[in-house]
């Protein structure tokens, strides 16, 4: 009579759970009898495409940070994400929202009141931000600060004097940092610790958007595992 296997659960089916449970699927096989626990109605964790005013918005997930040689881009592109709504005809999704042709080179700004923000003004902000960027990325700052946010706001309001103090350079100052949030996929850049953001590392190359949907990635891994229902949540095995 053969020994039992041994049963492995993992607790959730975002990413981290996908990733873990496709590995061990990889080089266990069929030695390990492997559980997937999913509380929710669905999977992919915070990678979730949704619909506003008729066009796919991305909830989570939304681009891929430098192609070459990114192995998560391969696998997107293996699950079909990468193709656009031309190329998938009567499977095409909404119209996305993100933008497929590049960037404006002449941008419009405006703030409260429908006032149009100098571009020059811009330039200075979004150049001082950069600088600040690439001096956390360098890790060679010596900072009595620890989170990111804290170094940021600390370095723009030591500049302010040559921005004039205005409530626009606040504003567009504002905006970056509300990008870099984005960015990052943080609430408060304040939670970033400063020291290390010098090991974070991207790979080369363009960023790309996910024109089929991000959530076609974690469903193609899905499909390696038969389903089931595992107590109150939905499970993968």
């Amino acid at each position: 009579m053969g020994s039992k296997k041994p049963r492995v659960l993992i607790v959730g089916a975002g990413m981290a759970g996908l990733a873990a449970a496709r590995r061990l699927h990889a080089c266990a096989g069929d030695l390990l009898d492997l559980v997937v626990l999913e509380a929710g109605e669905r999977i992919g964790g915070r990678i979730l495409t949704s619909e506003f005013a008729g066009a796919q918005v991305e909830i989570g997930a939304t681009w891929i940070h430098g192609i070459d040689g990114n192995p998560m881009y391969d696998l997107v592109k293996k699950a079909g994400a990468l193709r656009s709504r031309d190329e998938l005809g009567s499977k095409s999704t909404l119209p996305s929202w993100e933008r497929m042709d590049g960037f404006p080179t002449d941008p419009l700004t405006l703030a409260e009141g429908g006032l149009t923000v100098d571009p020059i003004l811009l330039r200075r902000i979004s150049a001082l931000f950069s600088h600040l960027k690439q001096l956390i990325a360098s890790g060679e700052i010596e900072s009595d600060v620890p989170s990111v946010g804290a170094f940021l706001r600390r370095e723009f309001q030591n500049c302010r004097d040559d921005f004039a103090g205005e409530w626009i350079e606040e504003a567009a100052f504002a905006m970056h940092e509300c990008g870099e949030r984005t960015y990052t996929a943080v609430d408060d850049l304040d939670s970033l610790d400063l020291a290390a953001e010098k090991e974070y590392l991207e790979f080369p190359g363009s960023t790309s958007p996910c024109p089929g949907g991000t959530p076609g990635f974690p469903s193609s891994w899905r499909k390696r595992f038969r389903q089931e229902r595992c107590g109150s949540g939905a499970g993968s095995r």
